[in-house]
């Protein structure tokens, strides 16, 4: 800490007013307060911009060019980032929400000599979808297939020219992971959380956003088949891993099983298309 770095925290917004203060709460209330929050917005017609006022960030509108359907937010991270002050980046969702000391952990791993920093992620919400997630989200903590980080030093974000831009559906998330691997980088990980704040969470909302990070995924089956072929696999070791979980939580678990079959029907319908439109 005796550099006393800034943190930049680069937030890709959307009409996301409904979970956008409780973020920019959460970033306000760090225990590491030399923080910088970027928000990269594309015109919402929403409370955004006297939110992004009201917690000091600075705001950027950025309209990238994407298909209809398509993710941005890779795009709008790399742009945040390039308008960056801090010797670190992280970024975060709109519907994410930091536990208090999140920064400070993640900066105190990167002055010691890692260059990355993978935050456990959890999740809150109304309904049994929401608590179908949470679990989902628990077995997660530790499974190198499917966290990656999002708390990154600068110079090495650059050095791996941030994150790919045409892989979207969190396969941008792994495929970052990935070169961080492959180029010999150190990547650690910390006990405090992000909480991603579901609200009332519906399966056909999870079932209309599994299907578009399907149209995406082949992309990074492509490029990464053997990780991808890891990270997409329906039959995890970490479900395994924790089957206490699953029992001392019967009724989520049901929920839970109900969930990953219509997302993973979803994520199938969503390849098959991508397919068609590439012949």
């Amino acid at each position: 800490m005796k550099t006393n770095p800034i943190v930049s925290i680069i937030i890709p917004c959307k009409n996301s007013a409904l979970f956008l203060e409780n973020c920019l709460k959460s970033i306000k209330n760090q225990t590491f307060q030399k923080t910088e929050t970027i928000i990269v917005d594309s015109g919402s017609k929403d409370e955004t911009y006297s939110l992004a006022a009201k917690y000091d960030s600075r705001l950027f509108n950025y309209y990238p060019k994407v298909e209809k359907g398509m993710f941005d937010a890779p795009h709008k991270r790399n742009f945040g980032v390039k308008r960056s002050k801090g010797k670190y980046v992280f970024y975060v969702d709109a519907d994410m929400e930091l536990s208090k000391n999140v920064v400070k952990d993640a900066v105190n791993l990167l002055e010691k000599g890692f260059d990355a920093v993978i935050v456990p992620e959890n999740s809150f919400g109304e309904g049994p979808w929401a608590k179908a997630k949470n679990l989902e989200r628990l077995c997660y903590w530790g499974d190198d297939t499917v966290e990656a980080p999002r708390f990154v030093r600068k110079s090495v974000w650059k050095k791996m020219g941030g994150l790919d831009e045409f892989i979207g559906g969190g396969g941008d998330d792994w495929d970052l992971y990935q070169k961080l691997i492959r180029n010999g980088y150190k990547t650690g990980r910390i006990h405090s959380v992000i909480m991603h704040n579901e609200g009332k969470l519906s399966l056909r909302k999870l079932i209309k956003k599994r299907y578009m990070y399907g149209k995406d995924s082949l992309k990074y089956i492509k490029k990464r088949p053997g990780a991808a072929s890891l990270s997409y696999f329906p039959l995890r070791r970490s479900y395994l891993k924790n089957w206490k979980l699953f029992v001392s939580r019967p009724a989520d678990s049901f929920y839970f099983i109900i969930m990953r079959t219509a997302e993973y029907s979803a994520a199938a319908v969503g390849i098959m298309k991508s397919l068609i439109l590439q012949k």
